[in-house]
């Protein structure tokens, strides 16, 4: 792992005097400054033909081996730009610390170089210490009043910040988000706790645990409000992407009070677990949430412990069974007479053949998902083309079914 400078020249070296941590650097090429102020491993210095021959020179002169000129196109068309890029990675390894100088060069430089940077952290692991703009046009030599150097790799966290909203928003995983909040794992303060909570969110939504969600999505908000002042100072983009965060999650809040509007609540996350591709996690939670809605109908209230609920699930399960071989006893044929006091009822419900059906395609699809091809062989989902009937299923069947009935018993 080394320490490496990547510099862009110019066309037009001029005497400058830079001033970086109060003193001052003169060099006509910004690099002979910053040559002289960090310490490096290489410096790749990226010219043209002409940059080349009218400012490499500068550079040449020090006769320093660590120095190493790059050539590249003019970057007169997007190929071109590709081909800065395919240099870059020629002299960046896997860990390195780099240190970008944008100051010389075309206007695109800058841009392209707060992406290529992003990704070389994201795909190469590497460390981006600074990326240096030694800003002449700030500084005035006839009175000789030195051109500032500003370090402007903070703002390359911005594409952080942005990956890291985006990924907790469609998955709700929060690792990213929350180290951003709190690089370095303090114990305490308002980033503590706010990275703390995103992390119980995160944890909840993806461990499926909806009711944990729900409580702690009402605290969020405050938790990131309590945090906006150190917010602004640490994390400039975060109060920017705060309200997507906190829109996104904020409808499934629940304090649990209202089993009718809690069932309502456990739906919409049904939905978003969907929507974003989590497939699991959405037919997990709906067989669960089938049995609390057909519980609430029946006008019981509702009640999580599995001796509570065995009744309720095999009220539905009964239903699902009515002609067919008895799972206790194959010679036999699941009659009326099997079925509980609770399923006496839903045999009475108009939806109930719509019920019963659901049931049976979610408690498949459920096992083929949950199981993870641990089933004998005729049972698995091997081939891409059953995977992808076992999700046209979700789509065409499930989903829709669950839809219908959550939407006539009013939690939709």
């Amino acid at each position: 792992m080394s320490r490496k400078i990547i510099t862009f020249l110019g066309t037009t070296p001029r005497n400058t005097e830079y001033e970086y941590g109060g003193k001052p650097y003169p060099g006509k090429v910004f690099a002979e400054a910053l040559y002289k102020f960090v310490a490096f491993d290489e410096m790749y210095v990226f010219v043209t033909k002409e940059a080349k021959e009218k400012s490499y020179p500068v550079l040449e002169k020090l006769q320093d081996r660590r120095i190493k000129p790059m050539d590249i196109d003019l970057g007169k068309d997007v190929s071109e730009m590709w081909g800065w890029f395919d240099k870059i990675l020629e002299c960046v390894e896997s860990g390195d610390t780099v240190i970008f100088d944008i100051t010389h060069g075309l206007r695109s430089i800058p841009f392209l170089v707060f992406l290529f940077a992003a990704f070389l952290k994201s795909a190469k692991n590497v460390i981006i210490e600074a990326i240096y703009y030694g800003a002449y046009e700030l500084g005035d030599s006839k009175t000789g009043k030195p051109a500032p150097v500003i370090d402007l790799s903070e703002f390359v966290s911005m594409l952080d910040w942005l990956t890291a909203t985006e990924q907790f928003v469609q998955t709700g995983n929060a690792r990213a988000l929350s180290e951003l909040l709190n690089p370095t794992n303090t114990q305490q303060g308002s980033l503590f706790e706010a990275a703390s909570m995103l992390n119980t969110i995160s944890q909840a939504a993806r461990l499926c645990q909806p009711f944990t969600l729900m409580q702690e999505v009402g605290r969020l908000g405050k938790a990131l409000e309590q945090a906006q002042q150190e917010l602004q100072i640490a994390a400039p983009p975060f109060w920017v992407l705060k309200k997507q965060i906190v829109d996104t999650f904020g409808q499934f809040q629940n304090d649990g009070g209202d089993e009718a509007e809690m069932l309502r609540t456990e739906f919409r996350l049904i939905e978003w677990y969907y929507f974003k591709g989590q497939i699991i996690q959405a037919v997990t939670l709906a067989r669960e949430w089938l049995i609390d809605a057909v519980t609430y109908r029946l006008g019981q209230s509702l009640d999580y412990l599995i001796d509570k609920r065995r009744p309720f699930e095999e009220a539905i399960s009964g239903i699902s069974l009515l002609g067919k071989p008895h799972p206790q006893d194959r010679e036999r044929t699941f009659t009326e007479d099997d079925l509980n006091r609770w399923g006496l009822e839903l045999l009475q419900w108009p939806e109930r053949a719509q019920l019963a059906q659901l049931w049976v395609d979610l408690k498949k699809v459920r096992n083929s998902l949950d199981h993870a091809e641990h089933q004998r062989k005729k049972e698995k989902e091997k081939t891409l083309d059953a995977l992808q009937k076992l999700q046209n299923k979700i789509d065409a069947k499930i989903m829709p079914e669950l839809r219908t009935l959550a939407k006539d018993w009013g939690f939709v």
